[in-house]
């Protein structure tokens, strides 16, 4: 971390233009493993409606998260400008999640199985610990 980073709490963009990424403070990584014991609770009662309030809990959770290390009017925008916090394939992952969220959200007919939400619920995961939560 250089003195930039230590006065901003910021890492420095990089190179793709994208913004800079600020970091994930310790009360928000609490909040995030607090908030994942409900996902994790509502996945394990294996209804379909928990497993779709499951989805859609993370995905705010994720745009939560979001809001603390990057900036943008959407979340859409704010994932893009957060895409350095990530390795690729764990952004990839968050990205396709989001996206079947929003298929869940908006598409009347999306059928949500099982291995599907788990699925899902396992690429939030995964986002959410390579910014440093223990889950």
């Amino acid at each position: 971390m250089n003195i930039l980073e230590k006065i901003l709490g910021k890492k420095q963009a990089g190179g793709r233009g994208r913004t800079s990424v600020g970091f994930l403070k310790p009360y928000d990584k609490e909040k995030v493993a607090q908030d994942w014991e409900r996902i994790a609770q509502l996945a394990e009662t294996n209804r379909p409606s928990a497993y779709k309030e499951a989805v859609i809990v993370a995905d705010k959770l994720l745009d939560y998260i979001l809001t603390q290390i990057s900036s943008g009017e959407t979340m859409g925008e704010r994932l893009k400008n957060a895409g350095e916090a990530f390795p690729r394939d764990v952004y990839q992952g968050i990205w396709d999640a989001h996206k079947m969220r929003n298929a869940l959200v908006h598409e009347p007919n999306f059928d949500l199985t099982v291995l599907v939400a788990r699925d899902i619920l396992e690429k939030f995961k995964r986002g959410f610990q390579s910014l440093g939560v223990t889950l």
